[in-house]
């Protein structure tokens, strides 16, 4: 791998086949009509001995951009953007655990982004951000594990997360942070406990944690709050992880 980290897991590959994300493209991307650099024979060709394979060509910010990715073995992937038959980045994953690709606005700064997202115990994200300064795709180190990750309404520079922590989904975590240098900075965590251990000795609670030098191992105690009283039915949980993060981000910064 180049900069990336590889996947490990037993998660089944979902994802085939070609997706129809090119047709759902903002205004910023014109996507032709037929690829501009292979020929639909040849195309045809590679698909058929191809289990993951994704070919198109885009504008963006009136630059043209070819995506490929295909298997160079039964466990690994190339993914690489071209401009002008040139390549900008070329990276090798795993493929094991692929469910799907997509062009997302992940940053909301009016360009799509390209995420690669993977299926597991915890969901992986791979974001690569467009870089309008250099007019390039820019791996986001250290997003993998920071999955559905959603920008803030009180300030869209910080993103909050959300994964599965066991128990039927009852317990769970949430992770606050923001981009710099296209690098994830780790600056806030909740672990939400809402499984009944109360006859353990252990009660449901709400514990936020202040992240120190981007380390989630170097965290403290910021507050330690009553499970039920702010979380009283499995779905409030979505409602207070937003309004909370909204109000309170700037205490972890």
């Amino acid at each position: 791998m180049t900069t990336m980290q590889k996947l490990k897991g037993t998660a089944i590959i979902i994802f085939l086949t070609l997706f129809n994300s090119c047709e759902q493209l903002q205004d910023n991307r014109e996507v032709p009509k037929q690829n501009i650099m292979k020929s639909n024979e040849l195309v045809r060709d590679e698909l058929s001995e191809q289990k993951h394979y994704f070919d198109t060509a885009f504008t963006i910010d009136k630059n043209s951009i070819r995506l490929l990715i295909k298997d160079i073995s039964e466990e690994e992937i190339t993914l690489a953007f071209y401009r002008n038959n040139k390549v900008l980045k070329l990276d090798t994953l795993q493929s094991l655990g692929i469910a799907y690709f997509e062009f997302v606005d992940y940053n909301q700064d009016n360009f799509d982004d390209f995420l690669i997202a993977y299926i597991g115990n915890i969901p992986t994200h791979f974001i690569y951000l467009f870089d309008p300064l250099t007019n390039e795709f820019r791996f986001v180190e250290g997003l993998t594990n920071f999955p559905e990750a959603k920008q803030l309404k009180a300030n869209n520079n910080y993103y909050y997360s959300y994964y599965k922590a066991g128990c039927a989904d009852m317990n769970w975590v949430s992770d606050l942070f923001y981009i710099d240098n296209f690098e994830k900075v780790h600056i806030g965590h909740i672990y939400g406990q809402g499984c009944d251990y109360e006859v353990k000795g252990n009660p449901q609670t709400i514990e936020l944690f202040k992240v120190l030098d981007n380390d989630e191992s170097k965290k403290i105690l910021v507050e330690k709050l009553p499970y039920l009283k702010h979380i009283p039915n499995f779905d409030d949980k979505w409602i207070f992880i937003e309004k909370y993060w909204n109000k309170n981000y700037s205490k972890y910064d």
